[in-house]
Protein backbone atom coordinates (compact mmCIF):
# COMPACT_ATOMS: atom_id res chain seq x y z
CA UNK A 1 0.00 0.00 0.00
CA UNK A 2 1.12 3.15 -1.15
CA UNK A 3 2.24 5.94 1.48
CA UNK A 4 -0.38 9.08 1.95
CA UNK A 5 1.23 11.91 0.02
CA UNK A 6 3.19 14.30 2.67
CA UNK A 7 1.52 17.57 1.10
CA UNK A 8 -2.24 17.80 0.08
CA UNK A 9 -3.41 19.27 -3.50
CA UNK A 10 -3.27 22.40 -1.96
CA UNK A 11 -0.35 22.57 0.18
CA UNK A 12 1.61 21.46 -3.42
CA UNK A 13 -0.22 24.63 -4.82
CA UNK A 14 0.78 27.27 -2.26
CA UNK A 15 4.19 25.87 -2.41
CA UNK A 16 4.57 25.81 -6.09
CA UNK A 17 3.33 29.42 -6.03
CA UNK A 18 5.19 30.65 -2.87
CA UNK A 19 8.70 29.45 -5.13
CA UNK A 20 6.98 31.00 -8.08
CA UNK A 21 6.60 34.34 -6.44
CA UNK A 22 10.15 33.92 -4.93
CA UNK A 23 11.83 33.53 -8.45
CA UNK A 24 10.01 36.31 -9.97
CA UNK A 25 11.39 38.81 -7.22
CA UNK A 26 14.91 37.42 -8.05
CA UNK A 27 14.74 37.72 -11.76
CA UNK A 28 11.31 39.17 -13.65
CA UNK A 29 7.90 38.00 -14.64
CA UNK A 30 9.51 37.25 -17.68
CA UNK A 31 12.96 35.63 -16.75
CA UNK A 32 11.79 33.02 -14.44
CA UNK A 33 11.67 29.66 -15.14
CA UNK A 34 9.50 26.25 -14.66
CA UNK A 35 12.78 24.87 -13.47
CA UNK A 36 13.94 27.32 -11.47
CA UNK A 37 10.09 27.05 -9.67
CA UNK A 38 10.59 23.27 -9.31
CA UNK A 39 13.94 23.72 -7.91
CA UNK A 40 12.84 26.49 -5.12
CA UNK A 41 9.73 24.53 -4.16
CA UNK A 42 11.90 20.89 -3.98
CA UNK A 43 9.05 19.23 -6.28
CA UNK A 44 9.74 17.15 -9.39
CA UNK A 45 8.63 18.90 -13.05
CA UNK A 46 6.09 16.02 -13.06
CA UNK A 47 4.52 17.17 -9.74
CA UNK A 48 4.60 21.07 -10.88
CA UNK A 49 3.22 20.08 -13.90
CA UNK A 50 -0.51 18.13 -12.44
CA UNK A 51 -1.16 22.06 -11.48
CA UNK A 52 0.44 24.60 -14.02
CA UNK A 53 0.70 24.11 -17.16
CA UNK A 54 3.63 27.08 -18.54
CA UNK A 55 4.23 29.99 -17.10
CA UNK A 56 1.54 31.85 -18.42
CA UNK A 57 -0.47 29.47 -15.43
CA UNK A 58 1.53 30.37 -13.27
CA UNK A 59 1.39 34.32 -13.83
CA UNK A 60 -2.61 33.55 -14.08
CA UNK A 61 -2.38 31.56 -10.59
CA UNK A 62 -0.56 34.35 -8.71
CA UNK A 63 -3.01 37.27 -10.22
CA UNK A 64 -5.74 35.69 -8.69
CA UNK A 65 -4.22 35.82 -5.26
CA UNK A 66 -3.64 38.93 -5.54
CA UNK A 67 -7.52 39.80 -6.57
CA UNK A 68 -8.57 37.39 -3.82
CA UNK A 69 -6.37 39.58 -1.60
CA UNK A 70 -7.72 42.99 -2.68
CA UNK A 71 -11.28 41.33 -2.66
CA UNK A 72 -10.96 40.40 1.28
CA UNK A 73 -9.55 43.85 1.82
CA UNK A 74 -12.40 45.96 -0.32
CA UNK A 75 -14.76 43.21 2.17
CA UNK A 76 -13.42 44.78 5.12
CA UNK A 77 -13.94 48.70 3.87
CA UNK A 78 -17.84 47.72 3.19
CA UNK A 79 -17.98 46.27 6.49
CA UNK A 80 -17.41 49.73 7.97
CA UNK A 81 -20.38 51.64 9.66
CA UNK A 82 -20.16 53.92 7.07
CA UNK A 83 -22.65 55.38 4.73
CA UNK A 84 -22.36 53.88 1.09
CA UNK A 85 -20.42 56.79 -0.48
CA UNK A 86 -17.84 56.73 2.23
CA UNK A 87 -17.31 53.13 1.67
CA UNK A 88 -16.76 53.61 -2.00
CA UNK A 89 -14.87 56.38 -1.67
CA UNK A 90 -12.76 54.41 1.16
CA UNK A 91 -11.10 52.25 -1.44
CA UNK A 92 -9.42 54.77 -2.95
CA UNK A 93 -7.93 56.34 0.77
CA UNK A 94 -6.20 52.66 1.11
CA UNK A 95 -2.95 52.34 2.17
CA UNK A 96 -1.42 51.13 -1.20
CA UNK A 97 0.74 48.49 0.73
CA UNK A 98 -2.84 47.25 2.40
CA UNK A 99 -3.34 45.51 -1.12
CA UNK A 100 -0.16 44.45 -2.06
CA UNK A 101 0.80 40.94 -2.19
CA UNK A 102 3.48 41.20 -4.32
CA UNK A 103 5.95 43.84 -5.16
CA UNK A 104 5.09 43.32 -9.04
CA UNK A 105 1.51 43.53 -8.83
CA UNK A 106 1.11 45.72 -11.03
CA UNK A 107 2.98 44.23 -13.73
CA UNK A 108 0.63 41.28 -13.15
CA UNK A 109 -2.26 43.09 -14.63
CA UNK A 110 0.06 43.95 -17.53
CA UNK A 111 0.58 40.55 -18.12
CA UNK A 112 -3.05 38.94 -17.36
CA UNK A 113 -4.58 41.43 -19.76
CA UNK A 114 -2.16 40.52 -22.83
CA UNK A 115 -4.12 38.58 -25.47
CA UNK A 116 -1.29 36.47 -26.26
CA UNK A 117 -0.70 35.63 -22.43
CA UNK A 118 -4.23 34.54 -22.28
CA UNK A 119 -4.36 32.49 -24.95
CA UNK A 120 -1.62 30.42 -23.33
CA UNK A 121 -3.22 30.16 -20.52
CA UNK A 122 -4.63 26.83 -19.38
CA UNK A 123 -8.84 26.96 -19.33
CA UNK A 124 -8.77 25.74 -15.87
CA UNK A 125 -6.52 29.20 -14.50
CA UNK A 126 -8.50 31.08 -17.16
CA UNK A 127 -11.97 30.27 -15.54
CA UNK A 128 -10.46 30.91 -11.66
CA UNK A 129 -9.67 34.51 -13.19
CA UNK A 130 -13.14 34.79 -14.21
CA UNK A 131 -14.27 33.34 -11.19
CA UNK A 132 -12.37 35.82 -8.95
CA UNK A 133 -13.30 38.60 -10.50
CA UNK A 134 -16.89 38.08 -10.88
CA UNK A 135 -16.43 37.35 -6.69
CA UNK A 136 -15.02 41.07 -6.99
CA UNK A 137 -17.51 42.48 -8.80
CA UNK A 138 -20.64 40.70 -6.46
CA UNK A 139 -19.27 42.28 -3.35
CA UNK A 140 -19.76 45.90 -5.19
CA UNK A 141 -23.10 44.68 -6.86
CA UNK A 142 -24.34 43.70 -2.82
CA UNK A 143 -23.70 47.17 -1.46
CA UNK A 144 -25.61 49.17 -4.12
CA UNK A 145 -28.32 46.80 -3.66
CA UNK A 146 -28.42 47.23 -0.28
CA UNK A 147 -28.49 50.74 -0.57
CA UNK A 148 -30.91 51.49 -3.60
CA UNK A 149 -33.52 48.48 -1.17
CA UNK A 150 -32.47 50.22 1.81
CA UNK A 151 -33.80 53.96 0.28
CA UNK A 152 -30.49 54.92 0.68
CA UNK A 153 -29.35 55.59 -2.93
CA UNK A 154 -32.92 56.39 -5.30
CA UNK A 155 -32.57 54.57 -8.45
CA UNK A 156 -33.54 55.98 -11.81
CA UNK A 157 -34.79 53.58 -14.86
CA UNK A 158 -33.74 49.73 -14.77
CA UNK A 159 -32.05 48.78 -11.57
CA UNK A 160 -29.23 46.44 -12.63
CA UNK A 161 -28.22 49.00 -15.60
CA UNK A 162 -28.00 51.88 -13.04
CA UNK A 163 -25.91 50.06 -10.21
CA UNK A 164 -23.66 48.70 -12.99
CA UNK A 165 -23.25 52.47 -14.80
CA UNK A 166 -22.23 53.83 -10.77
CA UNK A 167 -20.08 50.22 -10.45
CA UNK A 168 -18.39 50.82 -13.82
CA UNK A 169 -17.78 54.49 -13.34
CA UNK A 170 -15.64 54.31 -10.08
CA UNK A 171 -13.71 51.02 -10.80
CA UNK A 172 -13.01 53.08 -14.13
CA UNK A 173 -12.02 56.08 -12.13
CA UNK A 174 -9.75 53.83 -9.69
CA UNK A 175 -7.83 52.14 -12.92
CA UNK A 176 -7.38 55.17 -14.94
CA UNK A 177 -5.69 56.88 -11.51
CA UNK A 178 -3.62 53.60 -10.99
CA UNK A 179 -2.47 53.72 -14.76
CA UNK A 180 -1.70 56.88 -14.52
CA UNK A 181 0.48 56.50 -11.11
CA UNK A 182 2.11 53.66 -12.85
CA UNK A 183 3.54 55.74 -15.20
CA UNK A 184 4.64 57.98 -12.61
CA UNK A 185 6.43 55.20 -10.65
CA UNK A 186 8.10 53.58 -14.08
CA UNK A 187 9.63 57.71 -14.46
CA UNK A 188 10.79 57.74 -11.22
CA UNK A 189 12.49 53.96 -11.20
CA UNK A 190 13.86 55.00 -14.33
CA UNK A 191 15.78 58.15 -12.76
CA UNK A 192 16.75 56.25 -9.83
CA UNK A 193 14.41 57.89 -6.62
CA UNK A 194 10.99 55.53 -6.64
CA UNK A 195 9.60 55.52 -3.33
CA UNK A 196 6.74 54.17 -1.78
CA UNK A 197 3.64 56.06 -1.95
CA UNK A 198 1.25 57.29 0.65
CA UNK A 199 -2.35 56.96 1.17
CA UNK A 200 -4.07 59.32 -0.85
CA UNK A 201 -4.93 62.52 0.85
CA UNK A 202 -8.48 63.38 1.38
CA UNK A 203 -8.12 66.19 -0.40
CA UNK A 204 -6.33 65.00 -3.34
CA UNK A 205 -7.58 65.54 -7.52
CA UNK A 206 -8.76 62.33 -7.07
CA UNK A 207 -10.74 62.31 -4.25
CA UNK A 208 -12.23 65.45 -5.68
CA UNK A 209 -12.83 63.95 -8.82
CA UNK A 210 -15.29 60.39 -7.26
CA UNK A 211 -16.85 63.00 -5.04
CA UNK A 212 -18.29 64.99 -8.11
CA UNK A 213 -19.21 61.47 -9.64
CA UNK A 214 -20.60 60.23 -6.55
CA UNK A 215 -22.76 63.18 -5.97
CA UNK A 216 -23.94 63.45 -9.06
CA UNK A 217 -26.38 60.34 -8.00
CA UNK A 218 -29.39 61.42 -5.53
CA UNK A 219 -27.94 59.49 -1.79
CA UNK A 220 -29.94 60.28 1.15
CA UNK A 221 -26.68 61.22 2.37
CA UNK A 222 -24.32 63.22 0.07
CA UNK A 223 -20.71 62.32 0.47
CA UNK A 224 -18.81 65.57 2.26
CA UNK A 225 -15.33 66.48 3.27
CA UNK A 226 -16.24 65.79 6.93
CA UNK A 227 -17.75 62.44 5.97
CA UNK A 228 -14.07 61.75 3.59
CA UNK A 229 -12.41 62.42 6.58
CA UNK A 230 -13.87 60.34 8.78
CA UNK A 231 -13.88 57.40 6.53
CA UNK A 232 -9.88 58.19 6.28
CA UNK A 233 -9.86 57.96 10.41
CA UNK A 234 -11.86 55.12 10.59
CA UNK A 235 -9.67 52.86 7.73
CA UNK A 236 -6.33 54.22 10.10
CA UNK A 237 -8.18 52.67 13.49
CA UNK A 238 -8.78 49.37 11.04
CA UNK A 239 -5.13 49.30 10.24
CA UNK A 240 -6.06 49.92 6.77
CA UNK A 241 -4.71 53.09 6.61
Amino acid sequence: MAPPPKYSLQEQENMILDAAAQCIEQTSLIDFTMSSVAKTAGMSMGSIYKHVQCKEDIIFALAIRVYHHQSSVFEQVIALPLTTPERLIGISLLNPLKIQVYSFDIHLDAFVTNELVVKRTSKLWRDRMIDAHKNCEQLFYRCMREAVDSGELLAEGEIEEFIEEINLGGWALTVGYQSVMRVVQIREIAQGDAQLYEPTACDASIVRIFTRLFNSYQWQKPLDSAGIKHTAQLLTEHNLR
